[in-house]
């Protein structure tokens, strides 16, 4: 807290020196109640609240050259979802000089963390940016800043990078440094990115590649193992190399939109089985997007998701498990929100430290993702209004792979979702949503000869969201 806060008011003294400082941020508030989690009985219902404050500093030292940062205030306490932008609890830890909850007066205070701070150097043929920054492309589908309202997570990394530019054209070399164990060689997790992209306004037309690199040494490399971690894995013996590379495609016109990418993840894990055979990374995930926008004469838009993102086949040493980033969702409960059983989306490698933080299916946010499954996401918005949307999304999925091998008369199909959603924007800037969402579990859930149970299960959120 000292540290965020000297660093604060560095940023406030520099006023002297540099040109200016321009403030953005934004302000969240928002309220979630899940009925039945568990899709059984007992339904294990959540209900939490959540609020949130980050603020964007960014320093014009002169022409072209910008210091910019970001504080994220009221984080969230738990060592889980510390670094995102998931907010703290309304109703968290109340404190008194006795310390006891029950008869507290006032509420703990949170800390203020510092999650960017870097660089940015523009020249007219490119940009230089360096320090701990965003990363985001295409659809965000693998790489995603979370700049949306009410998105909880955030992609950013230690880099240094150089975007060279060429009318439409760019290209962006990028060296990332994700961890520095401590002063000696070898200790590092780091990536080699390179960026192409291709961006013509004018008619609507955009592409990229995405290529990245990452890899540790074995001291470094922590991938989980056995359990939620990397399936049929003992141990870490080895190092860590893996390829992704994303494309991605966007053609826009008048009436109708089209958005796809896709990403393909090779290389080692590092890991080994019982028998000290190596487990290679072999998975990929296609995602598109659809949209037919409202016209002058018409208040109805109509848009779709779709996708096939590949799964873990529990019968062969691979690892094919691919999950979309967090932040990628299409309703407001399937693949948003755990629910049922078992790993069904191999998503425990992302919750793989839930032990130590004691999160369970009830006991968590909507850390869930997209793996493991095709899906079909229709929406229908209807403008009733410049201040009111009417938003109707109806989500249908399958599975691709049974989540464990040697399953009785195991089902692919998840079931339908049907979310309905008022937003209303007062003004500029200021956006609320009251959202209302009903999921039908298909025969998956029961998991075959395990006979668990798929009941329905409901859940209802309302947020606003205030940005400047």
């Amino acid at each position: 807290m000292k540290k965020a806060t000297g660093l604060l008011l560095a940023f406030l003294s520099v006023n002297a020196f540099a040109t200016s400082i321009d403030w953005t941020g934004g302000y969240r508030i928002e309220y979630t109640d899940i009925d039945r989690p568990s899709l059984s009985e007992p339904g294990n219902k959540k209900s939490y609240g959540l609020h949130y404050l980050y603020l964007n500093p960014k320093i014009v030292a002169s022409d072209g050259v910008n210091i910019v940062g970001r504080f994220d205030i009221l984080g969230n306490s738990n060592n889980a979802y510390r670094n995102t932008q998931l907010g703290s609890f309304i109703g968290e830890s109340l404190t008194a000089s006795s310390g006891y909850n029950t008869t507290g007066q006032n509420q703990e205070s949170s800390d203020m963390r510092v999650s960017q701070l870097y660089l940015n150097v523009n020249h007219e043929n490119g940009a230089l940016l360096a320090g701990r920054a965003p990363i985001e492309f295409g659809l965000g589908i693998t790489h995603n800043a979370g700049r949306g309202a009410f998105d909880h997570w955030m992609d950013t990394k230690d880099l240094i990078g150089y975007k060279f530019l060429v009318d439409n054209i760019s290209f962006m070399p990028i060296y990332a440094r994700n961890k520095q164990t401590d002063f000696e060689v070898g200790r590092t997790v780091s990536e080699q990115i390179y960026v192409f992209e291709y961006d013509n306004k004018d008619i609507g037309a955009k592409a990229g590649v995405f290529h990245q690199t990452k890899s540790t040494s074995q001291v470094t490399n922590d991938i989980p193992v056995g359990g939620t971690g990397i399936p049929g894995s003992t141990a870490v013996t080895g190092g860590f190399k893996s390829q992704t590379i994303n494309l991605y495609l966007e053609r826009r016109w008048s009436t109708f939109e089209f958005k796809l990418e896709g990403s393909f993840l090779t290389g080692q894990t590092g890991a080994s089985t019982a028998g000290g055979e190596e487990i290679k990374y072999d998975a990929y995930a296609v995602a598109a997007e659809l949209l037919m926008p409202a016209k002058d004469t018409s208040s109805w838009e109509l848009s779709t998701k779709l996708g096939l993102v590949s799964g873990d086949n529990p019968n062969t040493v691979a690892y094919e498990g691919y999950q979309l980033d967090r932040n990628y969702d299409l309703g407001m409960l399937l693949f948003n929100h755990r629910m049922g059983g078992a790993d069904f989306f191999n998503t425990g490698i992302l919750h793989a430290n839930d032990g130590a933080n004691g999160l369970t299916t009830a006991n968590s946010a909507d850390d869930e993702a997209i793996g493991n499954a095709f899906y079909l996401a229709p929406k229908v918005k209807y403008i009733w209004n410049e201040k009111i949307d009417l938003n109707t999304t109806i989500v249908y999925a399958q599975l691709l792979n049974a989540p464990s091998a040697n399953l009785v008369d195991f089902k692919k199909d998840l079931g339908l979702e049907l979310d309905l959603e008022l937003v209303y924007k007062p003004r500029e800037r200021v956006t609320w949503s009251t959202g209302f969402g009903v999921l039908f579990p298909g025969s998956a859930w029961k998991l075959g000869a395990t006979d668990l149970d798929n009941k329905v299960n409901y859940g209802l959120t309302t947020k606003a969201a205030i940005t400047f």
